[in-house]
């Protein structure tokens, strides 16, 4: 991968973050503030292989990925549990959610010719096992946030977005040292039943991961293509941004 599309990555990363955060605030007058404390931390770790021009994951990355698989498996399965049942403020309402979908294809399928393909092009694909385990983790946690289940969306978030939000919060007298669960609630719209189905709609297609990081590509409502950012924490997928963001 080029240095402009390993930047390309980062900034999409900040601005997925920054504009979920903001869409769901309302355009608050505390976002300069907010905006420069995200900005300065929300770029996961694509932004430090800056310097890499090659698109092939590290030698021996394969293999720990490999030995972690089995004990991630079994670690994302407790988090599903312990979050479904610690969840607050769950409305359980099945009709705001969309079954999930893994046709899977790889990401060719998403290169735009003469655009910017550096998230089709990132890392290497991964096999159709790991692309469902990611799906299904972007997906319960589009699905936690549309029935506001906010601690168990929570579970689903990367350490260091969970971080960013604390840090977001404590700029609120009333979300300060409130946690992740109350702060993501409040950074969230209510929306129609209708909407939530649509942001639920996930029909994977992709997964490139280098390292620690990855993309899932997918189609999302209306066959619009969306990428998210990744985190592998401990060999468990985590979702990296709040939302997804158009392709192409």
């Amino acid at each position: 991968m080029t240095r402009a599309g390993t930047r390309s990555i980062a900034a999409l990363i900040v601005a997925v973050l920054l504009a979920a955060l903001f869409s769901a605030c309302g355009g608050s007058g505390s976002e300069s503030t907010a905006s420069n404390e995200a900005s300065g931390s929300a770029a996961p770790d694509a932004a430090a292989r800056g310097g890499s021009s090659s698109s092939t994951s590290p030698p021996g990355q394969g293999g720990s990925r490999a030995q972690n698989s089995g004990q991630g498996q079994t670690n994302k399965q407790s988090e599903r549990s312990q979050a479904q049942q610690s969840g607050s403020g769950g409305k359980g309402d099945k009709n705001v959610s969309t079954p999930l979908k893994v046709s899977g294809g790889g990401s060719a399928q998403f290169r735009s010719k003469g655009g910017d393909n550096s998230i089709q092009e990132f890392g290497d694909e991964s096999d159709e096992s790991e692309l469902r385990e990611a799906a299904e983790v972007v997906h319960d946690f589009y699905v936690a946030q549309a029935q506001g289940e906010w601690s168990r969306a929570c579970s689903y978030l990367a350490k260091s977005n969970i971080e960013q939000l604390e840090q977001l919060g404590s700029q609120s007298p009333q979300l300060k040292n409130a946690g992740c669960a109350p702060i993501l609630k409040g950074f969230t719209r209510p929306l129609p039943a209708s909407v939530s189905r649509e942001v639920t709609t996930v029909d994977a297609g992709s997964l490139r991961h280098e390292g620690e990081q990855g993309f899932l590509i997918y189609y999302g409502a209306g066959h619009v293509t969306y990428a998210i950012p990744l985190k592998d924490e401990g060999g468990t997928w985590k979702v990296a941004a709040l939302s997804g963001t158009t392709l192409g």
